[in-house]
């Protein structure tokens, strides 16, 4: 799932879950757009060809997401999960 500085694009991860009337609290993985833009290039000006998929080391849930979101941007975010 991308996530990028820009947290008006509408598929950013961050600003797309943070949408969302209920999230599933699960872990997943994530791509931070940021740190993969230099590597692309540098893999560009390299000519390594092929399918590549990047993604962070680690996961991070939903929940965990949306606490950072609410800590670092906006103190009132409140959201609620769906119970299994």
């Amino acid at each position: 799932m991308p996530i990028s500085s820009d947290l008006s694009n509408p598929r950013n991860s961050v600003t797309k879950t943070a949408r969302y009337d209920k999230v599933v609290n699960i872990p997943n993985s994530m791509t931070v757009l940021d740190e993969l833009v230099p590597i692309s290039i540098e893999m560009a000006r390299r000519n390594c060809g092929g399918i590549w998929n990047f993604t962070n080391p680690g996961v991070i849930s939903h929940n965990e997401t949306l606490e950072m979101f609410r800590d670092d941007i906006d103190p009132k975010f409140k959201w609620k999960n769906f119970h299994t």
